[in-house]
């Protein structure tokens, strides 16, 4: 289960992205025409088909956030960014994505935010995109990872000089369907490790300043009242409340830059 810091991680570089498209959407041009119809769909559930005949089943996914064309059954861009369960899961998921979509989808975008070792803040940044491999027995589609944990902020927390996350606007579509619409025309969307910082170190500090926020009290004298639940939400409920408090307490410990803190689920993974 994703926790604060990286609900809202996710929310600034789609916001970042996001804002691009719509720079790029003013005009006329082919360019701008496209990109008129890509939206982002953040976990909108994505399925795909496994095997053929009798046996065919469909796999569903719900990325952390995606990008979608209008005209396109699959998203062009993925994006994952890594907790604990998750982190070593990053290099399937982008190959589940890209083979099962058969290049539908073009690229995944994978962000890691180490939690694991005392202290350290490093972020960093994987990519991952499909070509055509020619064998003896024949073309293969195969899963290239073209960004591999790059560095984008250090142990210290310090922005690298890493170029950040580089997309095409191409790469928001399946190629026929850019083809169609814009040719060989092409737009970059990128966020530089500065801003991809920034918007990290943002969603930290939220965390951190969760417990002195402002809110309004509930009117002296007034009561809540619930329904009451059965015991399977009850069940369900408590074991969802556990798992995000044991999230949100570890992001919340890296913010606060506690050095004596270790994610106990990634050093009993390795013993």
């Amino acid at each position: 289960m994703p926790t604060g810091v990286h609900e809202l991680f996710i929310d600034g570089v789609e916001d970042a992205i996001r804002s691009q498209l719509k720079t790029i959407r003013s005009g006329s041009s082919e360019v701008a025409r496209f990109a008129q119809k890509v939206r982002p769909a953040r976990s909108t559930e994505i399925e795909f088909p496994v095997g053929d005949g009798p046996t065919s089943r469909k796999s569903k996914s719900e990325p952390d956030a995606s990008f979608w064309h209008d005209d396109a059954q699959y998203p062009g861009v993925i994006i994952e960014v890594a907790y604990s369960q998750k982190k070593k899961r990053l290099g399937q998921l982008a190959e589940d994505y890209l083979l099962d979509s058969d290049a539908n989808v073009r690229v995944v975008v994978g962000f890691d935010i180490e939690y694991g070792k005392k202290g350290s803040r490093r972020a960093t940044l994987s990519t991952w995109r499909t070509h055509i491999e020619h064998t003896a027995d024949g073309d293969e589609l195969r899963v290239v990872q073209e960004a591999a944990d790059e560095i984008f902020r250090d142990e210290q927390g310090i922005a690298t000089d890493h170029p950040g996350l580089q997309l095409h606007l191409s790469d928001f579509a399946y190629k026929g369907l850019v083809q169609e619409e814009m040719g060989n025309l092409n737009r970059e969307l990128s966020i530089s490790a500065q801003q991809l910082c920034e918007f990290l170190n943002a969603a930290e500090l939220k965390v951190r300043q969760k417990g002195t926020l402002r809110k309004d009290p509930l009117p002296v004298g007034v009561k809540k009242r619930k329904r009451s639940e059965t015991p399977l939400e009850e069940v369900a409920s408590a074991d969802e409340a556990r798992y995000a408090d044991e999230e949100e307490r570890a992001a919340k410990r890296i913010a606060e830059g506690d050095s004596d803190y270790e994610d106990i689920s990634v050093k009993s993974s390795s013993e």
